[in-house]
């Protein structure tokens, strides 16, 4: 999470915004200002279980968070222009964000939205399934579709996972595939809500379902409402889906820090781009 920020300071990005769960928020205040030392504009917002549209309320036995487009628009008070999302539990490399940030300022009129893509066989993960959505391209690297795939994992050879409504799947690992490091502009936030309230209609009473982002961005393709622009990620992606996962992640970072590719202190070099 923190190298995130780093990542996407020195691409460009002015201001991060934290969506956490009301439990955590103060231990991540905590350490954001013990890391950052406030030396980034930084932002906190709940998301919370009944911040919801009006005339919707939340289950009372529902634990389960309504999912990352939730956590988008739980966002949206605090966002002016073009902005980045990402998940806290991946490092998506320097190259990506400024990836990212390039498409975004560019005033690239004919797409609404950017999805920085990894190869499949480059984000797997050798302690367990993980969930990706998996991407169609067309020949002008536009998305033509994005399906979420979960528990795909390599066994005997084989790459294999189940879709949403429980098909399987198999997958030859060359697929391009979403990591949640997305780029929208303001349409594309007027068009979630709208969306959101759709999904609510049907599962507002339901304590599991999830509004994917992902399924929002897919569904606005197939209505010609949202273009978006697939960057192919120069660097190599990891991160933190089962607890087996930390050791390698840890020994990575630690590399990087050696290499000088990142700063041993995270605040000062936050402070040199101020």
């Amino acid at each position: 999470m923190d190298f995130n920020v780093l990542d996407a300071a020195r691409a460009g990005f002015t201001s991060v915004t934290y969506v956490v769960r009301p439990e955590i928020k103060d231990a991540v205040e905590e350490h954001v200002q013990r890391v950052l030392g406030g030396t980034f504009d930084t932002r906190f917002t709940i998301q919370e279980l009944d911040r919801l549209p009006e005339g919707f309320t939340a289950p009372p036995d529902r634990v389960r968070p309504w999912g990352t487009a939730h956590a988008v628009l739980c966002a949206a008070h605090e966002i002016e222009g073009p902005f980045a999302v990402c998940n806290a539990d991946d490092l998506y490399g320097p190259g990506a964000f400024k990836l990212l940030y390039d498409q975004l300022t560019r005033g690239d009129a004919t797409t609404h939205a950017a999805l920085v893509g990894y190869s499949l066989e480059r984000t797997l993960s050798g302690a367990g399934g993980v969930a990706r959505g998996v991407c169609v391209l067309d020949e002008g690297d536009l998305l033509k579709r994005v399906t979420e795939v979960k528990n795909i994992q390599l066994r005997d050879g084989w790459i294999t996972g189940t879709t949403t409504d429980g098909s399987p799947v198999e997958l030859t690992g060359s697929e391009m595939v979403s990591m949640n490091l997305w780029g929208f502009t303001r349409p594309v936030l007027q068009l979630m809500r709208r969306q959101f309230i759709r999904f609510l209609d049907y599962w507002a009473a339901d304590t599991q379902e999830e509004c994917f982002l992902s399924t929002m961005v897919n569904d606005q393709i197939e209505l010609r409402a949202t273009r978006v622009r697939v960057l192919h990620a120069p660097d190599n992606w990891f991160g933190i889906t089962h607890a087996a996962d930390r050791s390698r992640s840890e020994a990575i970072l630690l590399e990087r820090v050696a290499a000088g590719v990142y700063p041993r202190r995270l605040a000062d070099a936050l402070a040199r781009l101020g």
